[in-house]
């Protein structure tokens, strides 16, 4: 006769993500290393994703033999996932990873992290869940303590935001004013485009994180004459797909253009 198997949580991370209104990830891959996924398999753990969770589970009968193999090589064992993302955009809107926007918290600990190396194919993060998280050698304190929450934060990508001003403004004197009054810009200024076509350029004194839905409320000024008019009350945010990079102040920088027609 079958016996039933009893599962029990292992380890659950949450993504949070700065880009979204709400703030919480969307559209993530956890891909097991190699390793990993071999581990996962021989001791019957299963793993669940939802886009923005990860949750691993292990069966209560394997738990003697996931104990005794919590070391390797002599070092505490991990389970290592890389986060990828479905959305080809979340290259442009997502700041890389640093230890120190790792914030604990008193609901969910950082999860812990393995370095990534910068390139066109690195992924958003490496995971490294520990097998045992208290190192404490207790088997019994061990199965206690299963079910450890965690937390990875992802923040946006923070840019210069710079205003490509094209076609007639009449010459008038331009500003580009931010009603909260916590963002400056620079005078615009000509400058010519690659197609030859002249535009008003203005841009961010600091760099500004990119969101799905962008807060800030910048307006276009007429500053020729006192009072100032209004030409618009409420100016297009940052777009994450037109980033580049221009040399400011002689540093190589990133900058999202936002083009505004008269």
């Amino acid at each position: 006769m079958s016996t039933m198997q009893r599962y029990r949580p292992f380890a659950a991370v949450d993504v949070l993500h700065g880009y979204f209104a709400d703030g919480c990830a969307r559209h993530l891959q956890f891909l097991p290393h190699a390793q990993t996924a071999a581990f996962l398999r021989r001791f019957d753990m299963p793993l669940r994703a939802d886009g923005g969770r990860l949750t691993l589970g292990v069966c209560e009968a394997q738990l003697a033999g996931l104990w005794s193999e919590r070391l390797e090589d002599g070092v505490p064992r991990a389970l290592r996932f890389d986060v990828r993302s479905a959305d080809p955009g979340a290259v442009y809107y997502t700041d890389a990873v640093t230890a120190s926007s790792q914030a604990q918290s008193e609901a969910l600990r950082p999860v812990p992290l393995e370095e990534v190396a910068p390139s066109a194919a690195a992924p958003l993060a490496t995971l490294a869940l520990p097998l045992d998280p208290s190192g404490s050698g207790d088997f019994a304190a061990w199965v206690d303590a299963l079910g450890a929450s965690y937390c990875l934060r992802l923040r946006g990508r923070r840019t210069i935001w710079k205003y490509l001003l094209t076609g007639d403004w009449r010459q008038r004197k331009l500003s580009i004013v931010d009603q909260r009054g916590e963002v400056s810009f620079t005078p615009p200024a000509v400058e010519r485009l690659p197609d030859g076509q002249a535009a008003w350029v203005a841009r961010s004194t600091l760099p500004i994180a990119l969101q799905e839905r962008p807060p800030q409320r910048f307006q276009l000024r007429d500053i020729t004459d006192t009072p100032e008019r209004i030409l618009i009350p409420r100016l297009p945010g940052a777009q994450p797909q037109r980033l580049w990079r221009e040399m400011l102040d002689g540093q190589p920088t990133v900058v999202s253009e936002i083009f505004v027609h008269s």
